[in-house]
């Protein structure tokens, strides 16, 4: 700390600011504590190796992010009475000259733009418009809307100088002054921006929404098939093959190996060989591995089996017809990842249009600013 005491309005803004880092640290390590309790009970209500693992994993990775967390609040802190010190020297060590800060109507999370009009001559005049940027409203506060009077205390009216604006009720304002076309290039490029990484985020989206649909639609199409292969031709058929493949399944917020079988057969239709490998239309993986083998003991190799083709499409052969009802909790998976992945990109694109119509605000009002009428 400084050893000049602050002005008192910027003690308010001090302790306004002690405040918020506070409940930030507070509500940081509450949420990290919570986490650490949710998977400690995880784990050992399910008792799993896998989920004690990642639960001990997730204990290692949040030692250093809390350690991340508590210099990044010490740093944010010694920012922030780097700040108020800067303010602390300019309002000791300038005279105050009466202005009036209108606001131009552009604010953002930099700042909020509002032009300078001195009504005192005691300093030269700056050639042109003055404007500054004042720092941006904290929580509880309020960015000026309106036209104000201050007492404003800087070095001179030129761009890159610190200022502290007093307002009537005791209140400071802290910020510097800028040039209106360094500070639209800024504007522009911080909107644009934006505006990429909405773009791309819509496209990774849109490419995964459109994997949701086509597993969506082919599980829609295995169940139409499971129901339609209970009234199919049948045929002779001969298994080749027998084994057990294995794939990645959710559980929760985990995922685990899943256990399916896999019978190759082949059966004759019309004099025409055909090769087949599918089990039943709608085949959800197991975690029971045994279960699985124990399945495939029904179809031994070389065993005779009957298989059930499509009519239109003999090489859709199938070794246990029916079971549609197999196929509705995957429909009802699929649908979901579909119905949020589509939610976000809907979200992403609505923050789309509002950044391009920011954009275009921005720019018309930075024009109006430029070319004052």
């Amino acid at each position: 700390m400084s050893a000049i005491p602050l002005h008192p309005s910027l003690q308010k803004l001090a302790a306004a600011h002690r405040r918020r880092l506070r409940l930030l640290g507070l509500l940081f390590f509450m949420g990290m504590a919570g986490i650490l309790v949710f998977m400690m009970s995880f784990a050992l209500t399910h008792r799993d190796m896998v989920n004690l693992l990642i639960f001990a994993v997730a204990g290692l990775v949040m030692l250093p992010t809390m350690a991340l967390m508590g210099g990044l609040l010490w740093y944010l802190e010694r920012w922030r009475t780097r700040r108020l010190n800067a303010a602390n020297r300019v309002l000791r060590e300038h005279t105050p000259m009466s202005a009036r800060l209108a606001p131009t109507g552009l604010a953002n999370r930099v700042g909020t733009l509002m032009a300078v009009r001195p009504e005192t001559r005691a300093r030269p005049p700056s050639t042109g418009a003055v404007f500054a940027l004042l720092d941006p409203a904290r929580h509880g506060d309020r960015a000026p809307r309106s036209e104000l009077t201050v007492q404003l205390y800087c070095a001179k009216l030129e761009p890159g100088q610190e200022l502290v604006a007093l307002r009537d009720n005791g209140g400071a304002l802290l910020g510097k002054l800028v040039a209106l076309d360094s500070h639209r290039r800024q504007t522009t490029w911080m909107t644009a921006a934006a505006l990429g990484l909405t773009v791309l985020g819509m496209v990774v989206l849109a490419v995964l929404a459109a994997d949701n649909y086509r597993e969506y639609q082919r599980l829609n199409q295995a169940q139409r098939f499971a129901v339609a292969s209970e009234n199919w031709p049948r045929t002779a058929g001969t298994v080749r093959d027998a084994s057990v493949v294995t794939s990645r399944i959710r559980r929760g917020k985990t995922s685990v190996t899943g256990y399916r079988a896999r019978i190759d057969f082949e059966y004759v239709v019309a004099g025409t060989a055909y090769h087949g490998d599918r089990l039943s239309f709608c085949q959800p993986p197991s975690l029971e591995k045994q279960a699985v083998e124990t399945q495939m003991t029904q179809y031994p190799t070389g065993a005779r089996v009957e298989i059930r083709h499509d009519p239109a499409d003999p090489a859709r052969g199938v070794l246990e017809p029916g079971r549609a009802e197999a196929c509705e909790p995957l429909l009802v998976a699929a649908w979901r990842e579909l119905l949020l992945s589509l939610g976000l990109l809907g979200l992403l694109a609505l923050i789309g249009v509002v950044a391009v119509w920011e954009f275009l605000r921005q720019r018309r009002t930075f024009r109006a600013l430029a070319n004052p009428r």
